[in-house]
């Protein structure tokens, strides 16, 4: 099954193609960037605007690991620019496919 592409962004990273977007989130106040691969193996949501900056991975595979299913929310390294460009996108693609230092978010940590 493939995915929609229609709204969305297209870009290549190494030798995969992932699709991106920005939309406001159903359940949240938080506009939302979402990526995901073409294969469906890596899925992620980043809330925009809010501190600790953290990455929610929804898919198969994250950091070069088999995933539990669960969502599981991860704080990013670095921060997340008030513009998105492909340039962040693919800089968050690279930290979630190559790098093997993700710390979990505690729930002390969320915000609410």
């Amino acid at each position: 099954m493939s995915i929609r592409a229609k709204g969305r962004r297209r870009i290549i990273v190494g030798e995969k193609t992932y699709l991106w977007y920005v939309a406001l989130d159903a359940d949240s106040p938080y506009r939302m960037l979402h990526i995901l691969s073409e294969d469906k193996r890596l899925i992620l949501s980043c809330p925009l605007r809010i501190q600790p900056a953290y990455a929610i991975s929804k898919g198969r595979l994250f950091q070069g690991k088999a995933t539990n299913g669960c969502w599981n929310r991860y704080v990013l390294p670095f921060a997340i620019p008030d513009e998105i460009s492909p340039k962040f996108v693919e800089k968050l693609i690279l930290w979630a496919t190559l790098e093997h230092n993700a710390s979990p978010v505690h729930s002390s940590d969320a915000p609410v």
